[in-house]
């Protein structure tokens, strides 16, 4: 497979789905409207304290629900009827976000990073594994990108990155391995997802000769004019890309 002839080259991806005030980010209207303009999406998967797999970012809860407690630390049935960001939108299960998507657009997966790597992969798996539609998984954690590699190397899968200026949960040789692609060879990444922030970079210019290169997050079309020569395909969020702006 030449991965530069997929839709993870050829087609905008919008950041935790087409979202505004009206549709939060990771929530199923946001998604429909990425899906009605034509976008690809990309979101995030967490995995509450029994088990469910749920599309949801942050590890605390507190800035999307209120509710300042760890998802990972916490009982589905506990959280499945709180509000994101007081809209009338709710928690989606991984489940029910593949069926309302049906293969209708491409996925970004991001795998969100956390301890005991496999348990929430094997899930995820199956879930996949019966889907008709188009994915790609992606994850900050090495780890979890060989891991996939491993269990399931017809996926594509790729590693994500910045310069993690200003990151205190990782110590400086973390960072510094991380920042620098150290782990793409060996956990067999297939692309790069790289913080726009850090574009260009001599070492990004270098890997993108050998594998697409993402920037995320994208938040206006001067970013795209300036750095377009250091990426492959956008990540994006908070405006419209040039080339779906109407006549």
């Amino acid at each position: 497979m030449n991965i530069y002839d997929t839709w993870l080259v050829n087609k905008q991806i919008a950041h935790r789905g087409l979202h505004d005030e009206v549709s939060p980010e990771n929530t199923p209207s946001a998604f429909e409207k990425a899906i009605n303009n034509d976008y690809a999406i990309e979101m995030d998967l967490q995995m509450t304290l029994d088990g469910v797999v749920v599309v949801f970012h942050d590890d605390n809860m507190k800035r999307l629900t209120g509710l300042d407690k760890d998802i990972r630390q916490t009982l589905f049935k506990d959280i499945k009827d709180l509000s994101i960001l007081k809209s009338q939108e709710k928690i989606s299960t991984f489940d029910d976000f593949l069926k309302q998507i049906n293969g209708r657009t491409p996925l970004l997966i991001e795998v969100k990073s956390h301890a005991n790597i496999g348990i929430m992969e094997q899930k995820i798996l199956n879930y996949l594994s019966t889907y008709k539609g188009e994915f790609a998984l992606q994850s900050f954690n090495p780890f979890i990108v060989k891991w996939f590699a491993i269990n399931a190397p017809q996926y594509i899968r790729g590693q994500l990155s910045s310069r993690f200026k200003g990151e205190r949960t990782l110590n400086a040789l973390k960072r510094y391995l991380l920042r620098n692609l150290f782990f793409i060879k060996s956990n067999k990444s297939q692309f790069v997802s790289y913080d726009i922030d850090g574009l260009p970079s001599r070492l990004v210019t270098r890997v993108k000769k050998r594998m697409p290169v993402l920037a995320w997050t994208v938040h206006s079309q001067q970013e795209i004019t300036q750095k377009h020569l250091s990426f492959d395909n956008i990540i994006f969020e908070n405006f419209i890309p040039a080339s779906k702006q109407k006549n």
